[in-house]
C-alpha cells in the first residue's frame, strides 16, 4: 500500500501539472500574451543587455527564493543521508534539481524536441552545476536548526 499511494501521489501530482500547463499555460495565457502583443502593450519589453536597475532588482529578488531553499534544508538537514556537510549539501541540491524539471525532463524534452544532444548537454549542466553548489553552500553557512532556542 505504501508504494501504491507514493505511486498515486505522483501520478495525480503530475497530471495536475501538467493539465494546468497545457490548458491554460499553453491555451489561456499564451492568447493573453499574443493578443498583448499585437496590441501593442509589449512594445516596450526592456531586452538585454539590461541596464543597471535591472540587474539589480533580479539580484535582489534572487534572495527570494533562496531564502526559501535555506528555510527547507534547516527543515530536513537531520534527514539527509550523510554526517558530512558538504555531501549533506550535495545531495540536497540534487534534490532540488529532483523536484523541479532541470535534473531530466527538461533535458529529455529539450532532446524529443528537436534540439542536438550537445545543445541540450551545455543548456542543462548550468542547472546541474548551480544546484549542487546552492546545496553545498546553503549546508555550510545555515544553523543547524531553524528557531534559535534564546
Amino acid at each position: 500500500m505504501y508504494w501504491v499511494r507514493i505511486a498515486a501521489a505522483t501520478t495525480l501530482a503530475a497530471a495536475i501539472g501538467f493539465l494546468i500547463h497545457v490548458l491554460y499555460g499553453q491555451g489561456i495565457a499564451i492568447e493573453y500574451v499574443q493578443n498583448a502583443a499585437e496590441g501593442g502593450r509589449l512594445n516596450d519589453v526592456i531586452m538585454q543587455p539590461y541596464p543597471n536597475w535591472v540587474v539589480a532588482i533580479a539580484s535582489l529578488t534572487a534572495l527570494i527564493p533562496a531564502f526559501g531553499k535555506v528555510l527547507v534544508y534547516m527543515l530536513i538537514q537531520d534527514k539527509l543521508p550523510s554526517r558530512n556537510t558538504i555531501f549533506k549539501g550535495a545531495i540536497f541540491g540534487v534534490l532540488l534539481l529532483f523536484v523541479g524539471d532541470n535534473l531530466l525532463r527538461m533535458p529529455i524534452m529539450g532532446i524529443v524536441t528537436g534540439n542536438p544532444f550537445d545543445v541540450v548537454l551545455v543548456q542543462s549542466l548550468e542547472k546541474w552545476i548551480i544546484y549542487p553548489a546552492m546545496g553545498i553552500f546553503i549546508a555550510l553557512l545555515a544553523p543547524k536548526q531553524l528557531f534559535s532556542k534564546r
